[in-house]
């Protein structure tokens, strides 16, 4: 068996503050350490449980924020942006589940710590079929498309209402919860990996047992994004995929998730684009 392992930052236990999100921040070695002890720890369970292969998605900022020297045998670690697909790069239907690791509440989720989908820069809300999308149920879309069933997900507790709603054959960890964008209240290390292990041993008996499902939204997607500066629409509507809405918004249709996913892909590489041109404007 092959478990698919995707994890995000800003979901995580012990990271409450933008000093620890990026590798330039004062306190992001603090929140490498915290990753890499998480992914050991879901790894091991996963081994011991008669997974063959664990290949992880490193999926937060630069996606190289796993110490790779700490990572155990049977666990292969993918690394680096920009990269197709982003979160989910490399999964394929020869794996068996996927778990979801440290993700955070979508852009526009009241007290959601950090809340952003995809680029916080660029987007200010994403809708998929008129749901306010995150991270999470985008990613799950398209490898529910591939085949691939999702089994767990830990992060914020306001994606709890994501799996509830859409998704409730999926266990859910609760990592922390957020009381402003900016501050989060969560257990011991310890106490957060004790529940973390008996929701990766239900996810694995889930699967087992048959009990996983695959989520099912009708198509075409319809996409809206809204972004934070003008510019970023007015460079995406000459994109025979968009139509203007307004100043600040966008539609698109997309036949596949994965369409679906390549579209927002564009839209932030692009606003990424428009974001370092400004700066760089003397």
């Amino acid at each position: 068996m092959k478990a698919y392992v995707s994890i995000d930052l800003e979901g995580l236990p012990g990271v409450s503050s933008v000093t620890m999100i990026s590798p330039d921040r004062s306190q992001f070695q603090r929140a490498v350490k915290i990753m890499t002890r998480i992914v050991n720890e879901v790894s091991q369970i996963l081994l011991k449980s008669g997974f063959e292969r664990v290949v992880v998605a490193d999926s937060h900022g630069l996606m190289t924020t796993i110490d790779y020297l700490d990572i155990p045998r049977g666990v292969s670690l993918i690394q680096g942006y920009p990269r197709p697909f982003s979160m989910v790069t490399g999964i394929d239907s020869s794996f068996n589940m996927v778990l979801y690791l440290g993700y955070h509440a979508a852009a526009g989720v009241r007290y959601g710590f950090l809340d952003h989908t995809y680029s916080g820069r660029v987007f200010h809300e994403i809708y998929v079929n008129g749901v306010k999308a995150s991270e999470y149920l985008v990613n799950t879309l398209y490898v529910n498309e591939i085949g691939v069933p999702v089994a767990l997900l830990a992060g914020d507790h306001y994606l709890k209402v994501d799996v509830e709603k859409h998704t409730p054959w999926v266990v859910f960890v609760e990592f922390k919860k957020g009381v402003s964008r900016y501050a989060a209240i969560y257990d011991s290390l310890d106490e957060v990996i004790d529940r973390l292990r008996i929701g990766v041993e239900e996810a694995i008996t889930r699967l087992k047992n048959g009990k996983l499902g695959l989520i099912n939204w009708s198509k075409p997607y319809s996409l809206e994004i809204r972004v934070r500066d003008p510019l970023i629409a007015d460079a995406l509507e000459h994109n025979d995929k968009f139509t203007r809405i307004d100043a600040y918004s966008l539609k698109a249709s997309a036949n596949t998730a994965k369409e679906l996913l390549g579209l927002i892909e564009v839209a932030a590489l692009i606003g990424y684009g428009i974001e370092s041109l400004k700066t760089s404007i003397k």
